[in-house]
């Protein structure tokens, strides 16, 4: 499983990167709609509705995901992109304060999970929006991440989407191979149960460690005290998002979203910190003052 896994992972790192570095920030944005496309199918087997329940969500979802891209289109985002000094003040940039309080709400129903949480999502109605707020929202903000500054330098917001990722696959690495090699502590039993205390300290401690590595390469001036607490913050919520989606998975009774990525299973199942972390992101730039 590991050896298909590194496969699958190198495989897909050159397409990635190639997707990151585009020039042209409206044609990095029409790809991403279709990848999201995936992730909106793969988060209506989650619903346990029928067909007609999931291709309404798939429509609904594409929708929203459309919509933002149309607005972004009709007011020269594209052309003029720089991420707003007031850009919660914006539409459709409020979108992204929604994805915050749905996060918060989310990583909640994880903690109180099974007590209220069963009854909370039992149905699919509120597994349905909150899948429309988080993938839109994920949309926007990395849309948003990637426009950083595009006039000045078009591969500035390559690189914080990339040190992004790195924060997050850092932690998702650190956390395997410390929970392998430590872990006894169970995190959460009832939502994951192979994720562990010592699992996520050492994906905490990776992550800092590459993140601040990657900072430095750029040369971003950063107050490194903040730069630690904001990486931190990152992981936390890369591992509720992770938590969140594992527990719809148990509620729907299935293992992976689906199985499109050899050892990994759908890619949902590896987008799920991303589209925690991603809103939360566009936050911590401002809160980091990276554009001063």
């Amino acid at each position: 499983m590991l050896k298909q896994r590194i496969i699958t992972a190198v495989l897909l790192l050159p397409l990635v990167g190639c997707l990151l570095f585009l020039p042209d920030l409206l044609t990095f944005s029409a790809i991403l709609v279709p990848i999201f496309g995936i992730l909106v199918w793969e988060w209506s087997r989650l619903l346990q509705t029928g067909k007609a329940g999931q291709s309404v969500f798939i429509v609904l979802s594409l929708a929203a995901v459309g919509g933002l891209f149309y607005q972004l289109y009709q007011q020269d985002f594209f052309s003029e992109a720089s991420l707003p000094l007031l850009w919660y003040d914006a539409y459709p940039f409020k979108l992204l304060i929604v994805a915050l309080l749905v996060w918060v709400v989310a990583s909640i129903s994880v903690l109180l999970y099974p007590k209220t949480t069963k009854t909370l999502f039992r149905g699919p109605w509120l597994r349905g929006l909150f899948g429309i707020v988080i993938l839109a929202a994920a949309w926007l903000a990395i849309v948003v991440i990637r426009s950083l500054l595009i006039n000045v330098d078009y591969t500035l917001g390559a690189w914080m989407l990339l040190l992004m990722l790195v924060i997050i696959w850092g932690a998702d690495v650190g956390a395997y191979f410390a929970g392998k090699t430590w872990g006894k502590t169970k995190l959460a039993p009832v939502v994951s149960p192979n994720k562990t205390w010592e699992g996520a300290l050492g994906g905490l401690v990776l992550a800092v460690a590459v993140g601040m590595a990657v900072a430095s390469l750029l040369s971003l001036e950063l107050d490194w005290l903040k730069f630690t607490v904001f990486v931190i913050v990152m992981v936390v919520l890369s591992v509720f998002g992770d938590l969140f989606e594992s527990m719809l998975k148990r509620q729907a009774n299935i293992k992976d979203s689906s199985n499109i990525l050899p050892g990994h299973g759908g890619l949902l199942d590896r987008l799920d910190s991303t589209l925690s972390v991603a809103p939360f992101f566009v936050a911590g730039v401002l809160w980091l003052e990276l554009l001063a």
